[in-house]
């Protein structure tokens, strides 16, 4: 499905560049291990917290590209001036979930604060609308990141649940809220 509804298009963000949203590919590999990396040096309010080499990225990308074929899995990178800045997912259920999708998002630090995360959003959102597999799409946030909390209000997200000490960031325990797209 994410072969017939992840089309490539051009957009432009605040600051006047555009950027390239398409599908992934495996020769992305070394971008994407900078981009991964580049959000583990500055502790980003990410899950991921260990450095990853070439082929780590080579395998994980092995295995979005798969599941995009298997139909598991939408996925996206931005890229502007040849440098990949952002990779959202939509990751269908499995079982009695198969009606679900979970949404994960990052932006490169330099493209925070130009709508680069809010049109990301909004076209993995369009997309997991128009999949007709998917019926319910949420996401988890950390409780401590109100930038994407505000965000996703916006885009129609309500909180569902908070999960206790689910996150160790910078030595302490944090919370996660659960959010469904009401949209």
């Amino acid at each position: 499905m994410c072969l017939k509804l992840c089309k490539t298009k051009k957009v432009k963000i605040k600051d006047g560049r555009t950027i390239t949203i398409r599908r992934p590919k495996l020769s992305d590999a070394r971008q994407v291990t900078g981009y991964v990396n580049s959000l583990i040096e500055e502790d980003a309010l990410v899950k991921i917290n260990e450095k990853q080499t070439v082929k780590q990225e080579t395998r994980w990308l092995e295995g979005v590209l798969r599941h995009i074929r298997e139909n598991k899995k939408h996925a996206l990178v931005a890229e502007c001036d040849g440098e990949i800045i952002s990779i959202v997912e939509l990751r269908k259920g499995i079982w009695r979930q198969s009606h679900t999708a979970s949404v994960a998002l990052a932006v490169k630090k330099n493209y925070r604060r130009l709508g680069v995360a809010t049109i990301m959003m909004k076209t993995i959102l369009d997309i997991g609308k128009r999949d007709k597999d998917i019926k319910v799409i949420f996401l988890d946030v950390y409780a401590a990141n109100r930038p994407a909390l505000e965000m996703y209000k916006k885009l129609g997200f309500e909180k569902v649940a908070r999960l206790k000490n689910r996150v160790q960031y910078k030595g302490k325990l944090g919370d996660l809220f659960i959010m469904d797209f009401e949209g």
